[in-house]
């Protein structure tokens, strides 16, 4: 587990990833006026968990600024060292002060 479970707060989202049948992992996240926010990460025991974390951050990030999040903040910063740096590959910076990550959405032309 990354992070804590949100506490039943209004507007949460799960979004879960299957692979083979069986929960790989699954994300908790909400829409606070323009930042997304993971809140929490859980993750099933598998060689490809990395890969499956990284996929739902991006469809995650998507259903948020596809509702008009500028920014996307992790609630906390991975230990393990690929997930991290996969992570870093996504844009996210980390925070040490807050224990955070974050990453800002680029602006799109209307062009």
């Amino acid at each position: 587990m990354i992070g804590v479970l949100p506490q039943h707060a209004d507007g949460v989202r799960i979004l879960s990833g299957l692979r083979e049948d069986r929960l790989a992992a699954a994300i908790w996240f909400k829409l606070e006026a323009q930042t997304g926010i993971v809140d929490a990460i859980a993750l099933a025991n598998s060689d490809l968990w990395k890969s499956d974390v990284q996929e739902l951050i991006a469809e995650a990030s998507l259903w948020l600024t596809s509702r008009g999040a500028v920014r996307i903040e992790l609630k906390a910063i991975p230990d393990d060292r690929g997930l991290l740096a996969g992570l870093r590959d996504m844009h996210f910076k980390t925070d040490e002060r807050t224990g955070t990550m974050h990453r800002f959405i680029p602006a799109r032309s209307a062009a």
